[in-house]
C-alpha cells in the first residue's frame, strides 16, 4: 500500500472542519491527515489539537494563499501520494481506494480525480459540480455538468484537462517535478494550471466518477461576482494563455480575450457592476505587472513540453472559443433560473 497524506487546506474555517475530517475517519484507505493552516483566527488550530488530536498541523504564521500553502505542505509532507482537500468538502469512504486503482490501470496517470457533487440545502437531489473540466482559449477551464443532475451521464472513466484542487489526487514525485503550484497564482486557476503543466510535461489527468466527493461551494470563498476572484481569475487566465499556447494558438487566444474582455465590461456595465469593472481592469494591471516572471516561466515550459496543443484538442480536451461562449451563457441562464452562483474558471 503506497503512502498516502490527505492535505486539507484551512483558513478560519473551523465550522467546517468537522464534517471533512470524520469523512476522513471513515475511508477504506489508511492515510496520515495533515492540516495545513493558513494563519486562522478563529480558533482552528485550538480546536484541531483539542478534538483531532490524530491530525497533524502544519501551522502557517500567515496567509500564503492556495498555492503557496499547498506547496509549503508538499514540501513538508513524506508520502507516495498526496489528496489536496478543500475543508469543505466531504470524501465518500471509497474515494481514495477507486482512485488508486484506477492509477494501477493507467500508469501515466499523475492526477486523479472522481465526481464532485453540490452540498448543501439549496442543491436537493444529485446535482453534479465537476466532472473534470476542459481547458478554453481565452486560458480559463470550465467545470463539465455544472449544474446538471446526475443521471448517469457522465459515468464513464475518461482522461480530462483539470481536475479541481477542492478534492484531487496526485503523485507526489510529479507535483515536486512540475515545481509545484505557481505561488503567483494566489487563488483561482492554479489547480488549472498545474493540470496543464502536467498534460504539456506528458503526464494524464484522469476522471473516474465511481469515487465521489460532496463540495459546499462557496463556504470556503466568494462567488463568482466577488471582486476578488474577478481579479485573481483575469490575471490568472492571461497568464495560463502565455505560460501554455503554443504562438498559433497564443495569438488566437489573445484575440479571443478582446472579444471575451468586451463581452464582460458590457455585461458588468448593464448590471451596474461597477466593482466588477474595476476588478476586471486591477486584474489585466497584475498581469502586466508579472510578465517578466511569466515571460521566463513560458520559455521553461515550452522547451519541456512533449505535447502539442493540437493533441490537446484531438482529446477535447482544449476546446474553442465558441464552445466556451455557450457554456458560460448557460451558467448565466442557471444562474438566473436556481438563483445559484454558477463557477467559470
Amino acid at each position: 500500500m503506497p503512502l498516502i497524506a490527505i492535505i486539507i487546506l484551512n483558513y478560519n474555517g473551523r465550522h467546517l472542519l468537522d464534517d471533512c475530517l470524520n469523512s476522513l475517519a471513515r475511508l477504506t484507505t489508511p492515510v496520515e491527515v495533515v492540516v495545513a493552516d493558513n494563519g486562522s483566527t478563529d480558533g482552528s488550530v485550538e480546536h484541531l489539537h483539542a478534538q483531532w488530536p490524530n491530525a497533524r498541523v502544519l501551522a502557517f504564521e500567515r496567509n500564503l494563499g492556495f498555492a503557496g500553502a499547498y506547496n509549503r505542505a508538499l514540501a513538508e509532507v513524506e508520502c507516495e501520494w498526496a489528496v489536496l482537500l478543500n475543508n469543505d468538502a466531504v470524501l465518500a469512504p471509497n474515494w481514495l481506494e477507486i482512485l488508486l486503482d484506477a492509477a494501477r490501470q493507467h500508469p501515466r496517470a499523475a492526477i486523479l480525480g472522481g465526481k464532485l457533487l453540490f452540498s448543501g440545502e439549496r442543491m436537493p437531489g444529485r446535482v453534479i459540480q465537476c466532472a473534470g473540466a476542459s481547458y478554453t482559449d481565452a486560458g480559463t477551464a470550465f467545470e463539465i455538468g455544472w449544474g446538471q443532475a446526475d443521471h448517469g451521464q457522465y459515468d464513464q472513466p475518461r482522461v480530462v484537462a483539470s481536475i479541481p484542487g477542492a478534492a484531487l489526487l496526485i503523485k507526489r514525485a510529479v507535483f515536486l517535478e512540475l515545481g509545484g503550484f505557481d505561488a503567483d497564482y494566489f487563488a483561482y486557476l492554479e489547480d488549472v494550471d498545474l493540470c496543464w503543466r502536467a498534460w504539456l510535461a506528458g503526464h494524464e489527468v484522469w476522471y473516474i466518477p465511481q469515487a465521489e466527493a460532496q463540495h459546499h461551494f462557496g463556504a470556503s470563498g466568494g462567488g463568482r461576482a466577488s471582486p476578488f476572484r474577478i481579479r485573481q481569475m483575469q490575471s490568472n487566465r492571461y497568464a495560463n494563455m502565455l505560460k501554455h499556447f503554443e504562438p498559433g494558438t497564443l495569438f488566437s487566444g489573445l484575440l479571443t480575450s478582446i472579444v471575451y474582455d468586451a463581452y464582460r465590461v458590457l455585461e458588468f456595465s448593464a448590471r451596474g457592476h461597477w466593482d466588477g469593472l474595476r476588478a476586471l481592469a486591477l486584474g489585466t494591471l497584475d498581469f502586466w505587472r508579472r510578465l517578466p516572471g511569466l515571460f521566463a516561466r513560458r520559455q521553461t515550459i515550452q522547451n519541456q513540453r512533449r505535447v502539442r496543443d493540437r493533441d490537446l484538442r484531438a482529446l477535447g480536451l482544449l476546446v474553442p472559443a465558441l464552445t466556451a461562449l455557450q457554456e458560460y451563457q448557460r451558467l448565466a441562464r442557471l444562474a438566473l433560473s436556481q438563483h445559484a452562483e454558477p463557477r467559470r474558471e
